[in-house]
């Protein structure tokens, strides 16, 4: 919603405990692309670079002459990127401890790996970027926790990574970006992550991107020429896919044990997407064997939806209609910082004021202290 700041004199959310479950350190972003390059071989190391090769987006420009070494790329370099991700008081203190009352944010590289073409970079990335986040984030702020990005192409070698790095005090769930699977992310190939996640006790969590969408569904973004028309759906539709591929497939049957936090789609789709999966489950019961109970009680169990972005009715009661049905324990609170579409607190409790205190500290607090197990 992009509210302003909260003066700091008026101490804001001082009354309840907030866990901001997306706080965004992208990974492309030149400061951090050049740390997590350091930690690689050639010729990554020098092609994501961004003061050598393309800027660490992804994509080296194999053939171009970034290959060339101490050539500046014909992406740009750190001129076109203003600010330091790495300076946490400015870019986290700042503006969402102080400025709108978080305490304990929950950071995440937003990586989209599984789009990237080249397989080897992606698996050589995930631990070079994932060590970045401990040394320049965790290791900053006790306060601070972070979230494990894997791969999926490569499903052994995002268990390796969930075993190496599952018993970090500050590191509390796994992080995917649903886009460039090669199959549903309920397919039994990716059986390792979940049952490496499971065994660390971690929740896995979902973030898709435009560029996600872009992937999975080419054919429908193509037809779209507005900016509200791609943003409104990539998201919602995106969710909507993991979501079905994982109860279709099983995986919280296979996995009793292992929650799974959905971010940055908002809540309004998840009513009816447990009613429309209810329905399928009476209608073709028989292709969904793993299944011993209705959709909707696995979703209950084992999902939880962050707030961000939390639509707007007309009518302002009909969100928390839909905040009731949904329930404010199957609710987490985020931001999205530092993006221009993220959620003040402040603006957003003023949808959950008709829950009572329990259940409004819940929303925005101890749900993700529970399923993030967060020692707080």
């Amino acid at each position: 919603m992009g509210t302003a700041s909260t003066p700091s004199e008026e101490e804001p959310m001082e009354d309840l405990l907030v866990v901001d479950t997306d706080v965004h350190v992208p990974e492309h972003h030149p400061d951090i692309a050049e740390k997590v390059a350091a930690k690689m071989e050639m010729p990554y190391s020098h092609l994501l670079d961004p003061n050598k090769g393309t800027g660490g987006y992804g994509f080296p420009s194999s053939g171009s002459h970034s290959e060339v070494p101490d050539t500046l790329s014909v992406f740009g370099g750190r001129d076109d990127v203003s600010g330091d991700v790495t300076d946490t008081e400015a870019y986290i203190d700042e503006p969402l401890r102080e400025g709108f009352g978080v305490d304990y944010p929950i950071i995440n590289m937003q990586p989209m790996w599984d789009v990237y073409p080249d397989t080897e970079q992606i698996v050589q990335q995930m631990p070079a970027a994932n060590d970045v986040l401990v040394e320049e984030f965790m290791d900053a702020n006790d306060d601070y926790f972070g979230l494990i990005a894997v791969q999926t192409r490569d499903p052994e070698a995002a268990a390796a990574e969930i075993d190496r790095l599952g018993d970090h005090d500050q590191l509390v769930g796994v992080f995917i970006h649903p886009g460039g699977q090669e199959r549903g992310l309920g397919e039994s190939r990716y059986d390792p992550i979940w049952a490496a996640a499971e065994d660390h006790g971690l929740p896995i969590v979902f973030h898709t991107t435009a560029t996600g969408h872009m992937w999975d569904m080419a054919g429908l973004y193509r037809t779209m020429s507005k900016m509200p028309e791609i943003h409104t759906l990539s998201h919602p539709f995106a969710m909507m896919w993991v979501v079905t591929s994982l109860i279709a497939n099983g995986t919280p049957a296979k996995f009793p044990d292992l929650e799974f936090v959905i971010l940055e789609s908002g809540i309004g789709w998840v009513p009816y997407l447990i009613s429309r999966l209810n329905r399928e489950y009476s209608t073709w019961r028989s292709q969904v064997p793993l299944l011993e109970k209705m959709p909707e009680e696995y979703i209950r169990d084992q999902f939880y939806f962050s707030t961000q972005p939390l639509g707007e009715f007309n009518k302002r009661s009909h969100m928390a209609d839909m905040i009731d049905i949904l329930g404010p324990e199957s609710i987490m609170f985020s931001t999205d910082h530092p993006h221009y579409d993220f959620d003040n607190p402040e603006s957003i409790r003023g949808f959950f004021s008709h829950l009572s205190g329990e259940d409004q500290r819940a929303v925005f607090g101890e749900n993700a202290i529970e399923v993030f197990d967060l020692p707080v």
